[in-house]
């Protein structure tokens, strides 16, 4: 939540602890207590509750019966509202309020019901000529109805085989439609360069985005899950070891993307996008088996890229716009996007303990610093091209940066949410013999 931010001043240290905690010096953030990390995941998932009812899906045989069908009511598809999903669903892990649980497979159900509906159209309609323009200007399902982008599949569909996997009894029909659809696209429609690596084609600029890792190793990982196919599971573990080649940097950072044509790297660490990257690896080793082939490499991507973005964490537990300029302002969504990265690799025994308090500090900047009592998230980057301009990123993307943007209330749940599930998981990390020593 937000404070009063105070600086350490010797003898006053009783009173800052009576006030707001232990404040630390040389700059370090508060501690912050379960209770406080509860509050503020339960006040960000209450405050993206909505309204949610079913449409009227008619068995219309015209155009003019399908347009006057009524549509339902509070949904969305699109990627980071599937972060924002998956978040609740993580919250409700962490605390067993089922309130976010309920809200999100409800969610997903009526997506399901309205996409099988306005995709049957095509069958049922007598004259379906204008039906195009009607399914893109109805659909609530994102702009691209035809789940025709990895944006407007993968992040979404993920979450909906969270909840089915590990929420659920399974998939609905209509839900096994879409994740099927989702996973032709991926798998089979969606642009590679030869070596396998997914890309935007030169219809998109001839190049490789570190933020597709997300768009499609999640769902990938849980698709191998759901139908016990592991060429899904494969294909994620290579798409991180791919894409790692590319983009991470001697450090251990990630370039924001690739150019083919030049053969080049756009030049900037832009912190969200490192945010994808990480999420995507630790996401592909929560579900790889200890003796697979790619697990030491991905083990070895994800370490290297921790202690990285930890060499450039600020005093005060946040991480910047572009990791390595200080100067840039600090930004929620990638500081959220370590939290739950560092807390879940220690989470799983994959780096030493000692790790979760950066992970901790950083929740604590973003608990008091960043989030309002009413669950309001702010200083969060909005949607994000590639560019090879430092200022396109520092000065022209968001100046003051958003309240509430949908790319960061999700990841705060996220990150709290797996922060708060420590004492359970360490006690199998501490037994777990990848434990690093680091």
């Amino acid at each position: 939540m937000r404070t009063t931010n105070y600086k350490f001043i010797p003898g006053m240290l009783a009173v800052l602890m009576l006030i707001g905690g232990i404040i630390r010096a040389s700059g370090q953030t508060n501690s912050i207590s379960n209770d406080e990390i509860r509050t503020v995941i339960t006040a960000v998932a209450n405050h993206w509750q909505r309204a949610l009812a079913d449409g009227d899906y008619p068995a219309a045989t015209n155009l003019a019966a399908a347009q006057a069908a009524k549509a339902p009511v509070g949904i969305t598809w699109e990627y980071a509202w599937g972060v924002n999903l998956y978040g609740q669903l993580h919250v409700t892990d962490a605390t067993g309020d089922k309130t976010f649980e309920n809200f999100v497979l409800n969610h997903n159900l009526i997506c399901a019901r309205y996409y099988a509906w306005l995709k049957n159209l095509t069958n049922t309609l007598a004259d379906a000529s204008g039906l195009p323009a009607f399914q893109r200007s109805n659909a609530v399902l994102g702009t691209f109805f035809g789940l025709d982008r990895l944006d407007y599949c993968g992040a979404m569909a993920a979450q909906m085989l969270e909840g089915a996997l590990h929420h659920a009894a399974g998939l609905s029909q209509e839900e096994l439609q879409m994740a099927q659809v989702t996973a032709n696209w991926i798998t089979h429609v969606q642009s590679r360069l030869p070596d396998g690596t997914l890309w935007r084609s030169t219809a998109q600029g001839g190049t490789i985005w570190g933020d597709d890792l997300y768009m499609s190793c999640p769902f990938l990982v849980r698709w191998s899950q759901y139908t016990g196919d592991t060429n899904y599971l494969n294909d994620a573990a290579q798409q991180v070891i791919n894409m790692a080649g590319y983009l991470q940097d001697t450090n251990g950072l990630w370039f924001h993307g690739y150019y083919q044509r030049t053969h080049s790297v756009n030049g900037i660490k832009w912190g969200r996008a490192n945010g994808w990257e990480m999420i995507a690896a630790t996401e592909v080793l929560s579900v790889l088996p200890a003796n697979h082939p790619a697990r030491e490499k991905i083990l070895n991507i994800l370490r290297r890229h921790i202690a990285g973005v930890e060499s450039v964490q600020a005093p005060d537990g946040m991480w910047h716009q572009v990791l390595d300029h200080p100067e840039a302002w600090a930004e929620t969504s990638c500081t959220a996007m370590y939290a739950y990265s560092i807390a879940r690799a220690v989470n799983r025994g994959w780096i030493n303990t000692t790790n979760m308090a950066v992970a901790r500090k950083a929740f604590a900047a973003i608990a008091r610093m960043q989030v309002s009592p009413a669950g309001v998230v702010s200083n969060i980057c909005p949607g994000t091209s590639l560019n090879t301009r430092l200022a396109y990123y520092t000065d022209q993307i968001s100046l003051p940066p958003s309240t509430d943007d949908r790319h960061g209330p999700g990841l705060v749940l996220l990150a709290g949410a797996e922060i708060l599930l420590e004492p359970k998981a360490t006690l199998a990390a501490e037994a777990n013999p990848e434990q690093a020593s680091r």
